[in-house]
């Protein structure tokens, strides 16, 4: 058995989802269902079941996941043991972080980053929603929801609450917003019905609701999927917007507006895998974006 076959496979277990694990290995639906249909052909039995809600596994494909996990875990706290023999920190470090803040936030700090560490080589990818299956394309992830597995450190960076926010050129245009009740006469940009954010959506549209005495809320004038492009709209003066505080600090054109009114609040943290504790490329990070994110707090 090839071990590449069986970390797909690893994946496709934990997420019970082919659709979910093609997108968390970057690779097409039909090509990791063929990947898994040879590896079925490769052990002559069935490992998967069927069903509305996905996939289940057989008895079969429940044994073959435990060995695999425990393989797994095997070869990475190899690994990591000999990340941790290095004298100065370096190699490849992957981090992943959700497109708005790892575009606006993370990614224009990696500069100052690698002129501490020029040993390191940094990969951040982004992604619309946090991820079910944890640190498995990256070494440390920057997360907006706890982790789920208990495999996991997690280290607060910063608290962050929702404002509103406003481009100039919109007020000067449209006036400035005194109380709640004046946003029925404002135009709003909202998450739309497809958006992931991290959480829930109908909190994150507060501003659909707040000072309305009855029931119905407010129409948004344009809905988007991801905060990234909630704010760009924002400031080019589409409308008024619920943002992240982080955001104040990297979006210079916009204007905090009814500062009297708060918004849902959550917690940035670093999150990466126990075993990589003592991992030089982890410390340095972990130093480098306390540091950094003091500026928020």
């Amino acid at each position: 058995m090839k071990w590449d076959r069986l970390r797909l496979f690893n994946i496709v277990a934990q997420t019970r989802n082919i659709t979910e694990a093609s997108y968390i290995l970057h690779i097409s639906q039909s090509a990791l269902s063929r990947q898994m249909k040879a590896l079925e052909n490769e052990l002559g039995v069935k490992l998967f079941l069927r069903n509305s809600d996905g996939i289940s596994l057989t008895k079969a494909g429940m044994r073959l996941s435990s060995s695999v996990e425990i393989l797994a875990s095997d070869i990475s706290k190899t690994h990591n043991q000999l990340l941790e023999d290095m004298d100065v920190p370096s190699g490849r470090l992957n981090i992943t972080a959700t497109n708005a803040f790892g575009a606006l936030w993370v990614a224009p700090r990696m500069s100052k980053f690698r002129s501490l560490y020029p040993d390191i080589t940094v990969a951040l990818s982004l992604r619309d929603s946090e991820p079910r299956v944890t640190n498995f394309n990256s070494d440390v992830e920057v997360r907006m929801t706890p982790s789920v597995s208990q495999d996991d450190i997690q280290i607060k960076l910063a608290n962050c609450r929702y404002k509103i926010f406003a481009s100039n050129d919109y007020i000067s245009q449209n006036g400035y917003p005194k109380t709640s009740s004046d946003l029925d006469n404002h135009n709003i940009i909202s998450y739309g019905e497809d958006a992931q954010p991290p959480i829930d959506r109908h909190r994150l549209n507060w501003l659909l609701t707040i000072g309305k005495e009855n029931k119905r809320p407010r129409k948004p004038i344009f809905e988007v999927s991801s905060i990234y492009g909630i704010a760009k709209a924002t400031e080019v003066g589409m409308g008024i917007a619920s943002l992240p505080d982080w955001m104040e600090f990297e979006m210079i054109a916009l204007t905090e507006i009814l500062s009297q009114l708060e918004g849902p609040e959550m917690s940035i943290s670093l999150c990466f895998n126990y075993e990589l504790r003592n991992d030089p490329r982890i410390k340095a990070f972990k130093d480098f974006m306390l540091k950094e994110a003091e500026a928020i707090n």
